[in-house]
């Protein structure tokens, strides 16, 4: 058994599942160059550079752009930086992606 910390654990699982399906791709900001600020992402952007997207500083942009990723059939990874982003970026979870399912099986709420 392999010892890693949080980090490498998650960048390692990051690696084997765009290394494994093509639709993954990872997107946040500082992502790509930087690795992340913790340096999760490190190292993806050598391996995969059409799948790995720096962004702007906007976490709800992060989400709308997962959202409509995931609408098109690809699997994103948002990486949002810090957990006090989470509940503004819950709107875009909330009114786009659960609301999409409504809207396309056509069941009124």
């Amino acid at each position: 058994m392999t010892v890693m910390n949080m980090v490498q654990a998650i960048n390692s699982a990051l690696m084997q599942e765009m290394e494994a399906d093509g639709t993954v791709v990872v997107l946040g900001e500082d992502v790509g160059i930087d690795g992340g600020v913790f340096r999760v992402t490190d190292g993806l952007l050598k391996k995969f550079p059409n799948r790995v997207i720096d962004t702007p500083l906007a976490e709800l942009a992060i989400a709308g752009t997962s959202v409509g990723m995931a609408v098109y059939g690809l699997k994103p990874v948002a990486e949002i930086q810090f957990d006090g982003f989470s509940p503004p970026i819950l709107d875009q979870i909330i009114c786009h992606a659960v609301w999409r399912r409504h809207q396309s099986i056509g069941t009124p709420l």
